[in-house]
């Protein structure tokens, strides 16, 4: 059994965006100390590079980052970004770049360290929100993003009651729309004809309407990107309906500043 472990940066907040200078210190000092988010105890994982199978990180904005994602890449660390981009609107992602920042950040990004380790998270999809709106968007950003990654990866939005207090205000989104599998289906053909694999993240409801079921922490595909690497690969589920491998996830909820009133880690 692999004894390399993948580091997850972050489930729990924006690492690359607001918490880099955090990340280079424990890089550094060759550990990441953290908070257990359910028990309050102090936490601990090595960041040695022989101990590490890869790091995931998981961003809006990755162009803080740069700077440690050249070091990293120096230093011959291995790394993949979950990069989510919606185009939902302001009043649901107040404090997220712009489209067309963000893209520009994930052509950059894309151009730094290859396609195939930047991943696109079109997610969360609200269950509420008008089925020709969200194919507009996905139309619009996945034309934009073509050739810069390879893998999309949807989710449905779960109304956790922090999510529900903080969209009171917003009328609708949480539905459903009977219409949504209608547009999902056609979500799922816009982006294989413009070269993405579509996915989606614990949500079965999308795999029962043809969405293939997939891991965001993805071992194997990970050892695709580096054969012989030492990466688990098993799955090690962190909710119903995962299948991601095994992490350990330093981040700490709520020190994300984008302000996403839907987001269970706001």
């Amino acid at each position: 059994m692999s004894s390399s472990v993948i580091i997850s940066a972050s489930r729990r907040t924006d690492i690359p965006a607001f918490h880099s200078e955090w990340f280079s210190s424990c890089l550094s000092a060759g550990m990441a100390e953290y908070r257990n988010p359910y028990s309050g105890r102090p936490a601990a994982v090595s960041l040695a590079r022989d101990q590490l199978a890869a790091f995931v990180f998981w961003t809006r904005d990755p162009r803080p980052f740069f700077p440690v994602l050249a070091r990293l890449e120096r230093e011959g660390y291995r790394s993949i970004f979950q990069f989510t981009l919606t185009g939902l609107p302001r009043e649901l992602e107040p404090c997220v770049p712009a489209v067309e920042e963000a893209v520009s950040a994930f052509r950059e990004l894309s151009e730094r360290v290859g396609p195939g380790r930047v991943l696109w998270r079109f997610d969360p999809l609200l269950p509420g929100e008008d089925p020709e709106a969200l194919v507009a968007r996905f139309e619009r950003i996945s034309a934009a993003l073509a050739g810069m990654s390879g893998r999309c990866t949807l989710s449905i939005a779960h109304p956790y009651r922090k999510s529900l207090r903080a969209t009171r205000g917003v009328r609708g989104i949480w539905g459903p729309d009977d219409r949504l599998r209608t547009a999902v289906e056609r979500l799922l053909e816009i982006g294989k004809a413009r070269g993405f694999a579509v996915q989606s993240c614990c949500t079965p409801l999308l795999a029962d309407w043809g969405v293939p079921a997939g891991a965001c922490v993805d071992g194997p595909y990970l050892r695709s990107l580096w054969p012989g690497a030492e990466i688990p690969a098993s799955p090690a589920p962190s909710r119903p309906g995962c299948l991601c491998s095994a992490s350990r996830d330093i981040g700490s909820y709520r020190t994300c500043r984008h302000g996403c009133l839907y987001c269970y880690a706001a």
